[in-house]
């Protein structure tokens, strides 16, 4: 049978409560990286600084209106890839970001410009002794290609090298045999491919070099059109692709020049990720901006993780189109020139496509990365990232240092002031804050590990006033329960009808401080996020400690009659205005006879 309204069991509800924290805390003893601390902001531990450089082609400063949408594609980064407590503001032509702890290495990732393309893939050489072998594709029924190898093949007599055949297939026609001769020398002054790509090599060694100078003869060497036969059946030069290809040293962290300048209607030039193949690609057939989404999953094989992508409508009939009429060729993944993948195609894929990260896989990290990268689009702009730079926490910390002296004042001054007005139901009111304080740092520990929470000096500031918050609902419902008493009602019966009455109210006032949280949260920027989402929080567990916390403990204590006693639960005011009011309505009805 239910109790009567605002009849509860208090020993269910405080149960309940203890299996909160009991699990709240088994996750964050036996869960994650462990760590018993919360993940704190850059004003409170300090961290890095990273200015990223926009460069255009042409040399000529950037428009506002790119920096502008740089910045807020790099801020959507910064949230999809959980370093959270970072900052990024535009500074003239620099974009900065300061990230707390050591992220700086995360921070120059953000300035990628993920520009991603698919390409075919025309000519694969070693780019080291031992070339591994290229990454698998799967379809969406769940059959895995068969990797191409290629296998440096012995000098040709006569020192003629020859192209490696990928699994005894006829070599596309860009990849024919043929003989190493001497470069051919200009006679009309013009210079030929192989006099660019060594212009071009030569600039690269120079570290004086202008950049956009750079830029330049790396297309011109590069992307070179005749790296790939023509539309009209003309065959692709063999020397000048030996000669681009001679000009990448893979594998060395360098950046490349064409990063957010190459050319996609052009053919590339280009290193795999891990630095073991060079590729010459043909232009590209399909761009990035056809993903819809992209997410990083544990191959389905058990070799680390994989990066799923799903095209818009109309890509997917492109890639299912190719894919369908270039069965046993290569097609190359690549992603700011270089080649993430290059996967042989063995039939028509229709759905999702999956980019593997090499004989290892990608690691979870580098899963995550390159998948939120692909999902929040491309850069306007390529960027150059500059050293990062050490940003100290002392005056996070004297700030902090002080916010928490006023903090401390503050609540002991709550403190004293219950115990003093409300004696017993005081003690109870110190020991639901203490009980809220104990799940707010288990709630914290859990979000830094779980979502990248961090917390700031705006979030503490939200706590604190939090706590006036928490307060007010104990006001509501002990004054509710002193005029229950006023009316005559003893402490037992009182506090059934005073929580009914009191509920509504504590509901309705938390309901008010949420909904202006989430509002600032949606609306704000920076730290007064980190302000608005504390606030909003410890709203949330208000209500939980006042319910499974604060009501089962009034209800033990009026059951009591040591702790129900007048003088010890501080509702004996209550009682003597009660029984003066009695009085006097006895002593009113005499004098009406009189009269």
């Amino acid at each position: 049978m239910a109790p009567p309204a605002g009849q509860i069991r208090p020993g269910r509800y405080l149960a309940f409560f203890v299996a909160i924290v009991a699990i709240l805390y088994a996750l964050v003893f036996f869960t994650g990286d462990r760590k018993l601390t919360p993940k704190l902001g850059i004003d409170l531990q300090g961290g890095t600084r990273v200015a990223l450089t926009a460069r255009t082609e042409s040399g000529e400063p950037p428009s506002r209106e790119s920096l502008d949408i740089s910045r807020q594609i790099i801020e959507t980064r910064v949230n999809g890839l959980g370093v959270s407590g970072a900052e990024v503001v535009l500074d003239g032509n620099n974009i900065v970001i300061t990230v707390p702890g050591e992220n700086g290495e995360r921070a120059k990732e953000l300035g990628q410009t993920a520009q991603l393309r698919f390409r075919p893939v025309l000519n694969a050489v070693p780019a080291a002794p031992q070339p591994t072998a290229p990454p698998t594709t799967t379809a969406p029924g769940g059959t895995t290609t068969a990797p191409a190898t290629t296998t440096p093949e012995p000098p040709a007599a006569g020192g003629a090298t020859t192209t490696p055949s990928p699994q005894g297939r006829p070599l596309p026609l860009a990849q024919q045999p043929t003989t190493t001769t001497a470069p051919p020398t200009s006679t009309s002054g013009t210079p030929t491919g192989v006099e660019v790509c060594e212009n071009y090599a030569k600039l690269l060694a120079d570290e004086d070099a202008d950049d956009a100078e750079v830029i330049t003869a790396a297309k011109a060497c590069r992307q070179a059109p005749n790296l790939a036969p023509s539309p009209d059946g003309a065959a692709a030069d063999p020397v000048l692709q030996q000669a681009a290809l001679a000009t990448l040293d893979c594998g060395t962290g360098v950046a490349d020049p064409l990063v957010g300048n190459d050319d996609p209607k052009l053919p590339l030039a280009a290193c795999d990720q891990d630095g073991v193949e060079k590729f010459i690609l043909g232009p590209s057939f399909l761009e990035g901006t056809q993903i819809s989404d992209a997410n990083a999953n544990l191959d389905p094989q058990g070799i680390g993780y994989v990066v799923v992508l799903s095209f818009e409508p109309e890509g997917s009939d492109i890639w299912s189109k190719y894919t369908a009429s270039h069965v046993g060729e290569r097609a190359a993944f690549v992603l700011d020139t270089e080649v993430v993948s290059a996967p042989t195609i063995e039939g028509a894929i229709n759905g999702d496509t999956t980019i593997t990260g090499g004989d290892g896989g990608f690691s979870q990290s580098e899963a995550g990365k390159l998948a939120n990268v692909l999902k929040y689009g491309s850069l306007p702009l390529s960027f150059e990232s500059s050293e990062a730079e050490t940003v100290s926490a002392t005056l996070g910390l004297a700030s902090l240092q002080a916010g928490l002296i006023a903090g401390g004042i503050g609540l002991a001054l709550v403190f004293v002031y219950c115990l003093f007005y409300y004696r017993l139901l005081g003690l109870l009111t110190i020991l639901s804050l203490v009980l809220s304080a104990v799940i707010v740092y288990a709630v914290l520990i859990l979000l830094g590990r779980w979502i990248g929470f961090t917390l700031d000096l705006a979030g503490i500031a939200g706590f604190i006033i939090a706590i006036g918050i928490t307060a007010d609902s104990f006001v509501i419902f002990f004054e509710r329960l002193k005029d229950e008493v006023r009316d005559g009602r003893t402490f037992r019966s009182s506090v059934p009808r005073a929580w009914v009455r009191a509920r509504r109210t504590i509901l309705s006032a938390d309901a008010v401080s949420f909904l202006a949280a989430a509002v600032l949260y949606l609306l704000a920027v920076g730290q007064v996020r980190g302000f608005a989402f504390t606030l909003g929080m410890s709203t949330v567990l208000d209500l939980i400690v006042v319910f499974l916390v604060t009501h089962p403990l009034v209800a033990l204590a009026s059951r009591s009659k040591f702790l129900s006693d007048p003088r010890l639960s501080g509702l004996g005011g209550a009682q003597r205005s009660a029984a003066l009011q009695r009085s006097a309505r006895v002593g009113a009805t005499p004098a009406v006879k009189e009269v």
